[in-house]
């Protein structure tokens, strides 16, 4: 699937692509499918953001008129918006959600998912093992990883160079093993100095239970904006993303093969089915991050290789991916 160039289907038709936040799947996916991206963003308390961003999404769809609304769930409040909007007829084009792991099975409000899902014509999952969860519920569904986005900074000559880089794509969720990770870099600084592991995200130490020094081999960046992240990215040596979620496919992951970068994800059924070269894949202790680690370190040149040959792999699977739902959509009568 490459973004910029959705099938004839798709494009011929008036497409909109909602969401309540920033992030990069919605950015490749809406340019896959020919829609327009609406980030629609509001700052304030929740009930505020919620009732502003609901008058913002119904006025932007009585404005555009289109034949197909795509929206990000979670926010499930934005989803629950469109479905109850479909469900009076307030809405009479398709409908099409993209289903994150978290809007499939979200830590709130999870009896809501079911009346959602059959009140979309379409819905998108980042892979099959999330498939019959939806279709349990009554829904139709494809799974479409994440578009492998085009990143603005080319790949570092020599990622090597000033010693072995870790960039930990990290945002400081719940399912994110940050106090695993930094136990990682106590065992590694004294033995191996040369290696430097950086977090990224605002730091939430006191949150996620880090009471200790931070180590003198981890830095955390603070927010980056995407030039600085893409930046990082494309000199480091290696990327970490793990998560505790099952089925949970990283958007770090996709990130790494754009940039050809070797990666350490976590060891669940979809990513290694998915991510089967160039990666090596962790349970997600500190013991088995700082060992995968040294092992990416010492097979540098050989997970390089395997993630252009993957990056090419997934390219051509990409647009196979695009056909199937381009014949999935409804199109306007």
């Amino acid at each position: 699937m490459t973004p910029g160039s959705p099938t004839k289907e798709l494009e011929r038709m008036r497409a909109v692509w909602i969401t309540w936040e920033r992030q990069r799947r919605n950015r490749s996916m809406a340019a896959s499918v020919g829609a327009v991206l609406h980030e629609l963003e509001y700052k304030g308390n929740a009930l505020a953001r919620y009732c502003v961003l609901a008058i913002r999404t119904i006025s932007l769809i009585r404005r555009s008129k289109p034949h197909v609304i795509y929206f990000q769930s979670p926010s499930l409040i934005l989803a629950a918006l469109i479905a109850a909007l479909k469900s009076l007829s307030l809405i009479r084009c398709a409908t099409v959600g993209d289903f994150h792991n978290a809007g499939v099975s979200p830590p709130t409000g999870a009896f809501l998912v079911p009346w959602i899902v059959r009140h979309c014509d379409l819905v998108i999952v980042s892979n099959q093992n999330l498939e019959p969860r939806i279709v349990s519920m009554g829904g139709r569904c494809i799974s479409v990883p994440d578009p492998i986005p085009t990143l603005e900074s080319r790949y570092a000559a020599d990622p090597t160079a000033g010693g072995f880089r870790v960039l930990f794509v990290c945002s400081w969720a719940q399912d994110e093993p940050i106090t695993q990770v930094m136990r990682a870099a106590q065992f590694l600084e004294a033995s191996h100095p040369e290696i430097r592991i950086s977090i990224t995200g605002r730091p939430k130490l006191a949150a996620v239970g880090w009471h200790d020094e931070v180590p003198g081999n981890l830095e955390l960046t603070g927010y980056l904006s995407d030039t600085d992240f893409e930046r990082r990215l494309a000199s480091c040596s290696v990327v970490l993303d793990l998560t505790t979620r099952e089925d949970c496919m990283v958007c770090g992951a996709y990130e790494a093969v754009s940039a050809e970068v070797p990666m350490i994800l976590s060891n669940n059924e979809p990513t290694v089915r998915y991510f089967h070269k160039g990666a090596l894949y962790s349970d997600n202790s500190a013991r088995s991050i700082a060992e995968l680690i040294l092992q990416a370190r010492a097979r540098h040149a050989q997970l390089r290789t395997e993630v252009r040959e993957l990056k090419a792999e997934l390219s051509a699977s990409e647009r196979q991916v695009l056909r199937r739902l381009s014949e999935l959509v409804p199109t306007p009568r």
